[in-house]
């Protein structure tokens, strides 16, 4: 005998299958395809010689820009700036980019969305969101392949011929003492660019705030055990959540060098042995708008940098 389902069991099935297929779409779009394969390559990215134009940087199969249009590469965050905003930056997905040197493909990479379950090897760009304003590309790469294509000779020697190519700032870790209670973290900041950089010091912002851009340190041991420690100092969020002030930074010449010292208090006490610490010193990314990126002299330094020294603790 078939049985007659009320309104309210047909309405609670309809329910139950809507959010059966939002979990599908979701699981769809997670594990969507995360990589492109060599034909969508070819058909995605023109070779310089088929085209009337020296590009430098081609983006799928219609973006493509000329070195007039750079204003700088700064090799310590591999940012490429360009002289104007350009929006169609923020409408890409996971379109292929490639840089050239006149016929000759460098590398390639991929614009690879936030949203996918894993990362690419090799050069990306990361997107969905972007987290630099559209006058800026920052190329990342997570391998740890030798050597890297971003620094090709070929590429930094166009740049450089052109006067575009910009040495950025180094990071040193000076020094890590652990005492009762506390690390005495040392690192220096050391402008290796031709023009003077505005950085976030710390001094400056006051500790709480310079955490919210970046995590502090990171402790493994050695040999690694497979475990972390991770030490941090509460942060601070700005007001306006993604405001800045000038205040926050320091001007800091060619050739200059900046010493900061952070305690950093550890909750127990680290078993001797040896370390490796991790730091990522931050600066500034999406806050910053063409119109405010010189300040005077200087120009404000974007990205970060991440550096890593051994320790030992008696």
């Amino acid at each position: 005998m078939l049985r007659q389902f009320t309104g309210r069991e047909i309405a609670n099935t309809m329910k139950r299958s809507f959010l059966i297929l939002i979990i599908l779409l979701f699981v769809l779009v997670s594990c969507e395809k995360e990589t492109i394969d060599p034909q969508t390559e070819q058909e995605q990215i023109i070779d310089n010689h088929e085209t009337d134009h020296d590009y430098i940087l081609k983006i799928g199969s219609s973006l493509g820009y000329d070195y007039s249009e750079i204003e700088i590469y700064d090799s310590s965050t591999h940012i490429l700036y360009f002289k104007d905003n350009h929006p169609e930056f923020d409408g890409l997905k996971n379109e292929l980019f490639a840089f050239f040197i006149n016929e000759d493909t460098v590398y390639k990479g991929y614009f690879w969305p936030m949203y996918f379950s894993s990362m690419p090897s090799g050069p990306y760009i990361a997107n969905y969101p972007l987290f630099y304003p559209n006058y800026a590309l920052r190329i990342d790469k997570r391998d740890n392949v030798k050597p890297d294509p971003r620094n090709d000779p070929r590429l930094m020697q166009a740049l450089k011929e052109r006067d575009l190519l910009h040495s950025g700032l180094s990071v040193t870790i000076d020094s890590v003492e652990v005492q009762s209670g506390q690390i005495i973290f040392t690192f220096s900041i050391t402008n290796k660019d031709q023009s003077t950089l505005l950085i976030m010091d710390p001094e400056k912002t006051g500790l709480n705030l310079f955490h919210y851009f970046t995590n502090g340190l990171v402790i493994r041991s050695i040999p690694w055990t497979g475990s972390y420690i991770t030490v941090k100092i509460p942060h601070q969020s700005p007001t306006p959540w993604n405001g800045w002030k000038i205040e926050w930074l320091s001007s800091l010449s060619t050739n200059e060098t900046k010493t900061f010292v952070i305690n950093y208090p550890i909750e127990s006490p680290l078993n001797p042995g040896e370390y490796s610490v991790s730091f990522e010193y931050p600066g500034l990314h999406y806050q910053v708008s063409k119109d405010d990126l010189v300040q005077g002299t200087g120009r404000i330094w974007l990205g970060s940098l991440k550096v890593t020294k051994n320790f030992i603790c008696e």
